[in-house]
């Protein structure tokens, strides 16, 4: 995992920056359901990447091509500035929050993510290959 993911950016009227981070263990517990064809919690996934980040309670998905402004009206997050936004060789990015507040972003390079809305700890996680390709499928909880 990479260094700190959120933090305060000085001399921008108080916006939060938040750095889009690569964690190759936190896909390898994705892809690790998608190889053993067994459900899991994403809990469990989260648990086994050994994610270092304070509690959470949401994970957000979001597909390539992303738009900040997109992203901040979907989470709610007014005036959060992204870095590192995921663009060409990735499927998407992964947001964790806690209480409303952004905790961890991770892009997502493979294997390719499933969810509508948003995710929780006992969300259910399994293989999913309709439509002929070979993704990981994240039940939501809500939008």
């Amino acid at each position: 995992m990479v260094g700190i993911v959120v933090a305060f950016a000085a001399g921008c009227g108080g916006n939060t920056t938040v750095s889009v981070v690569d964690d190759p263990t936190l896909e390898s517990a994705f892809g690790a359901v998608l190889a053993e064809g067994q459900e899991r919690t994403l809990g469990d996934l989260v648990q086994a990447a050994d994610l270092q980040v304070e509690d959470w309670d949401r994970m957000y998905y979001f597909r390539v091509p992303l738009l900040m402004s997109e992203v901040n009206r979907i989470l709610g997050t007014s005036g959060v500035v992204w870095q590192g936004l995921p663009t060409v060789g990735a499927e998407g990015m992964m947001v964790f929050m806690s209480e409303g507040r952004v905790v961890h972003a991770v892009v997502d390079r493979s294997p390719a993510l499933a969810l509508s809305g948003f995710a929780t700890a006992d969300s259910v996680v399994r293989p999913d290959t309709s439509g002929g390709l070979e993704k990981v499928g994240v039940e939501a909880k809500g939008r």
